[in-house]
């Protein structure tokens, strides 16, 4: 139990009468312990009555704080509360603190859960941890968690729960990704277990791999629902961002609440299947606003990328899970089970309509480094080949530009091949993480990359004067797209490098003037770039 810290002192009312050096030689005898100075100006000056009650309220409050900021030593075990004799703390987390107990009169163990803070908690982690409670109990399913008695003893908010003896399966694919038929096996479990959820009208909103617990002969059990959401609706605003960043749908990821529904919680079995079957969840970055943004913008390798026994079939399942869009989402969790356990009967799934500019917005998006820089120098080599036939006496000006082009694209698959090589399935989960996320060395090798093909193909098409200098000032702003300020001023100066090597180096005449406005633009975006970057990392200091 936590000490109720006392109320803040109300502040003494003005007196315009009372001489300011009354009140400096009053503060004056208690800072130096003058009692009899002390009852002499009070006697003198009763107006000094409510100081007097004000300053003590407040060492009274500071000792208090104090005390808070103290570590509580932790209750020897076992002890008794209420029916129940905790024996041992099985887990802590942000709500509560969750118990080993035995109910003493029925002689059966049970988990209790404690609200965190205690008597100290505030209004709404009291108001979440209650919800919690009434829709846990609602539920009556042989693969979720259920809870049988719950109760506010003396200020603290308590519910006791099913037992499971194990970990729960972050835990257990620490160690590295389980087989391929366990961890299908295992999700179809928990997705029978979230669409019985679905039918009773709740919403879990919270679907990971830390909140499903393994009993000894490894079988599943969902829990926790402090984010679960009833048919009676939530007051949750527009723009607030529930759930675990590396397990949350794009819709939780943007706070787009109304969007939220069965197929958020579809996605979030999306992410328990892929880290089931890599060891690894789908998106984790450096910090929680990276690993938002990867949800947001990004598509997930699939499976087969980090463990090769992963079939193609299994893979677009996951896959489709994961989909941004929650329209391209399996409809229900029921439909998932369906998909999986027909793969493990017959080895395939049920066919659904995907368009190719579906598929080729998927691959842009899962290998942003090339896909982008492809379609770009795609579309450059189909207006220069529109050019050779129109006037085919170019042809032999344009061969170089022709084969320049598919070498920066060549070169943009390197890079992005090189930034996701496969890492070894057996590397352990607590090792650094294998994500595509790219090292600064790799991204810094990339832009540069970019910098010397354009220089090249501007030298080639005599464009050290041209409106196609232009792509220099493109290619700072594109280098903020990682958020690292120090890229954008390698880009910069790569940039500003490139430019006077041509004017210096390639024949031809230059408008000086044109250069100068041209390094001032580049300049300009460099400085632009790097200040927006600087009011994102604000954020995600904060989140480290």
């Amino acid at each position: 139990m936590h000490d109720i810290p006392p109320s803040p002192p109300k502040a003494p009312p003005e007196e315009p009468d009372l001489p300011a050096e009354i009140l400096d030689g009053y503060l004056s005898a208690l800072q130096k312990g003058d009692q009899a100075a002390e009852a002499e100006l009070l006697a003198a000056h009763p107006a000094l009555g409510p100081w007097t009650a004000c300053l003590r309220g407040l060492d009274g409050l500071a000792a208090a704080i104090a005390r808070e900021g103290e570590a509580e030593p932790a209750a020897a075990l076992p002890r008794v509360f209420g029916p129940y004799e905790l024996l041992a703390e099985l887990g802590r987390g942000g709500m509560g603190v969750v118990y080993r107990a035995r109910h003493v009169s029925l002689g059966r163990d049970v988990a209790v859960k404690f609200l965190a803070g205690g008597v100290c908690a505030s209004g709404e982690q009291r108001r979440r941890f209650l919800a919690e409670a009434r829709l846990a109990a609602r539920i009556r399913h042989p693969r979720i968690v259920s809870i049988h008695d719950a109760g506010d003893r003396d200020g603290q908010l308590w519910c006791a729960m099913d037992l499971v003896d194990g970990d729960d399966l972050a835990a257990r694919l620490r160690d590295g990704p389980l087989p391929v038929a366990e961890a299908v096996h295992l999700v179809v479990e928990v997705a029978r277990a979230v669409h019985h959820l679905h039918t009773c009208g709740i919403l879990h909103r919270d679907v990971k791999s830390s909140n499903i617990l393994l009993d000894a002969s490894g079988t599943p059990y969902l829990t926790d629902f402090g984010l679960a959401r009833g048919d009676d609706g939530d007051a949750t605003m527009t723009g607030t961002v529930l759930g675990t960043p590396a397990s949350m749908s794009p819709e939780q990821a943007a706070g787009r609440v109304r969007e939220i529904d069965a197929r958020s919680d579809v996605y979030g079995l999306g992410t328990v299947l892929y880290e089931a079957l890599c060891g690894t969840p789908p998106f984790g970055g450096s910090s929680a606003i990276d690993t938002l943004l990867d949800v947001l913008e990004r598509e997930p390798l699939p499976p087969s990328h980090y463990n090769p026994a992963v079939p193609p079939l299994l893979d677009r399942v996951c896959l489709r899970c994961l989909e941004k869009a929650p329209s391209r989402r399996p409809a229900t969790a029921a439909a998932l089970a369906d998909d999986l356990e027909s793969w493990l009967a017959e080895g395939r799934i049920v066919p659904w309509n995907d368009s190719l500019a579906n598929r080729i917005g998927r691959l842009i998006r899962r290998y942003p480094a090339a896909g982008f820089r492809l379609l770009g120098i795609a579309g450059t080599m189909a207006i220069v080949l529109l050019r050779c036939l129109a006037n085919p006496e170019t042809v032999g000006f344009y061969l170089p530009v022709l084969f320049g082009l598919a070498l920066w694209g060549a070169l943009a698959v390197f890079w992005e091949a090189l930034g996701t090589r496969r890492p070894s399935i057996a590397q352990p989960r607590n090792a650094p993480r294998p994500t595509p996320v790219a090292t600064e060395t790799w991204v810094a090798g990339l832009v540069l990359t970019d910098v010397i093909s354009v220089t090249a193909l501007l030298a080639l098409v005599d464009g050290k004067s041209g409106p196609l200098l232009a792509v220099y000032p493109l290619l700072v702003a594109a280098s903020g797209l990682w958020l690292k300020q120090r890229l954008v001023y390698l880009v910069t100066l790569a940039c500003l490098t490139a430019h006077a090597i041509l004017a210096v180096f390639v024949p031809g005449p230059v408008a000086w003037h044109v250069a100068g406005i041209l390094d001032v633009l580049i300049l300009c975006t460099a400085a632009i770039t790097a200040f927006q970057i600087g009011r994102i990392r604000l954020p995600r200091a904060a989140t480290r």
